[in-house]
């Protein structure tokens, strides 16, 4: 039986609409993001000196992916405890503060990147991350939302975050914290807090037809974020060349995850369009060096 109240906890986005029709926008917005940005420094820093130090750089990977996974296992916990209004005010509270901060921080970034000496920019993108905000709290508050506002919500707040996300961090800590939670994508899909979920809340591609499966599809916002992040991440660190290979690589990268979804009726969708996306990156910077 499907636990009451508690879908809200997949935040994903619901198409019978082929998967890259609905990325394809969110890797371009990524892109030209990525351009945009491609003049500024990595502004975030849990430790003064990991500037200089690879190993604290690495550590700070692990420590946000260790935020994740410990609220992962906190969010199931208390779904068996049947925490259901707490963590509905959990998520609620955490999609407004940090749909609000997200947008704050792009109009900072855009004021600081075109030197504007006003803040009004800032100020404009702080109460559109407001408005976004509330309707975060609506669609958790509210199951039967009209599914394409949900859907827009989901595509906005996760290419917001994603292109925040592929900004604010320097090239270790970006590339540990995007190896590590595509790892623990692996386990949490097949074994840890995603499947556990997925059980709680009945929520599964259980169809007798192939057919049926690719027509109804689940994105969560998980993959808008860090697919989104790796594009203006490379775009912004490596140039715009590399920022189009990434968009093919994780283009190919999620045809062949969906291929694997429709035979294992469940895979995670991070690891083939990030790793096959970081693998055609490499070599394109290495033939890119061989050829200056």
């Amino acid at each position: 039986m499907k636990e009451k109240n508690s879908n809200f906890l997949l935040i994903v986005y619901n198409t019978n609409k082929p998967v890259i029709l609905i990325i394809i926008p969110l890797l371009i917005i990524s892109f030209v993001v990525g351009v945009i940005y491609s003049d500024l420094n990595p502004i975030l820093y849990l430790f003064p000196t990991s500037g200089e130090e690879y190993s604290l750089q690495i550590a700070e990977g692990i420590i946000f992916v260790s935020v994740t996974v410990l609220s992962a296992f906190l969010i199931v916990l208390a779904v068996r405890k049947k925490l259901i209004r707490i963590l509905k005010i959990f998520f609620s509270l955490i999609f407004f503060i940090s749909t609000t901060s997200i947008f704050w921080i792009h109009g900072y970034l855009l004021e600081f990147t075109f030197s504007m000496d006003t803040y009004w920019l800032e100020i404009i993108l702080t109460i559109i991350g407001v408005l976004m905000g509330i309707l975060s709290v609506y669609v958790i508050f509210f199951e039967k939302t009209n599914i394409r506002l949900k859907n827009a919500l989901i595509f906005i707040l996760g290419s917001a975050m994603g292109t925040i996300f592929g900004t604010v961090f320097n090239i270790v800590s970006f590339l540990s914290l995007l190896i590590l939670i595509s790892l623990f994508d692996i386990y949490s899909v097949f074994r840890g807090p995603i499947r556990q979920l997925l059980e709680k809340t009945n929520f599964s591609l259980s169809f007798n037809e192939s057919s049926l499966i690719k027509s109804s599809m689940a994105i969560g916002i998980g993959d808008f974020v860090f697919y989104s992040s790796l594009v203006t991440f490379i775009t912004r660190e490596l140039g715009p060349i590399l920022g189009f290979v990434t968009i093919v690589g994780v283009i190919v990268g999620i045809k062949i995850t969906e291929n694997l979804l429709i035979k294992y009726r469940k895979f995670p969708g991070l690891p083939i369009p990030i790793f096959f996306s970081l693998f055609l990156v490499l070599l394109g910077w290495i033939l890119l060096k061989f050829m200056i």
